[in-house]
């Protein structure tokens, strides 16, 4: 029977919480159905240590086909060298197993061995992505910063509801979605980053579930009627 692994690393020099990427990978886990058989958890600089003393040769060793393994991000693999990251990617699937960005949605499989071009694709989408993330990241960080030496609020207020781009296109999403296309393509058709997508699809969620709970949800309703429901019975939101 087929396992999946999950695997965290933290930089020791960034002392990152590791809650982000666990809950990342969570999520994803249950949207797709999938158990985790063994998590991996290190806090370990991935420029300063080798595979070995991540735990990424232990993994890999273990993995048989149609073994699945779920990381947050491509740079959990290693940061600083590319071999580094290349081989433990084709180590990967060479095994027979699947690596799975749960950041993106992205997926490399045995099937890419054969397929150059796609392979390099999703490597490259996965490092965009991150990279994105990052900026995104700093960029908040700055304004937050800006707006509290102002003496204002540091940002939106956590959990208010508010319009996206992304609303008017839910349909169309959606039928994507149930073609089996890859939320990295879905993002490109639709100009935006895999990340923005997936942040989308997940508040989603959250706000059905939440319209759900307050006997506000019917069948057929879209995600801009939701959001309207739900601040009309909460205007602060």
């Amino acid at each position: 029977m087929a396992k999946n692994y999950a695997y965290i690393r933290i930089s020791d020099g960034h002392k990152q919480d590791s809650k982000g990427q666990r809950d990342k990978i969570t999520r994803y886990a249950e949207q797709h159905g999938l158990f985790i058989y063994k998590w991996y958890e290190y806090t370990l600089s991935g420029s300063q240590t080798d595979k070995a003393q991540r735990g990424l040769v232990d993994l890999i060793e273990r993995l048989a086909p149609g073994d699945r393994v779920l990381v947050n991000d491509i740079e959990r693999l290693g940061r600083d060298s590319i071999s580094d990251i290349m081989e433990v990617t084709t180590r990967i699937i060479n095994a027979g197993a699947e690596l799975h960005f749960c950041l993106t949605g992205d997926t490399l499989t045995p099937s890419h061995k054969n397929d150059i071009g796609q392979f390099f694709i999703q490597i490259g989408q996965a490092f965009a992505a991150q990279d994105f993330s990052k900026q995104r990241s700093r960029k908040a960080k700055a304004a937050a910063k800006r707006r509290q030496e102002q003496g204002l609020p540091a940002g939106r207020a956590k959990g208010a509801i508010i319009k996206s781009k992304l609303d008017a296109t839910e349909n169309q999403i959606l039928f994507w979605l149930s073609q089996d296309v890859f939320k990295s393509e879905i993002a490109r058709r639709l100009g935006v980053s895999s990340t923005a997508l997936i942040k989308w699809l997940d508040r989603r969620d959250e706000l059905i579930c939440q319209a759900r709970e307050r006997g506000l949800y019917e069948n057929g309703l879209s995600i801009s009627e939701i959001k309207a429901r739900l601040k009309r019975k909460n205007p602060k939101n």
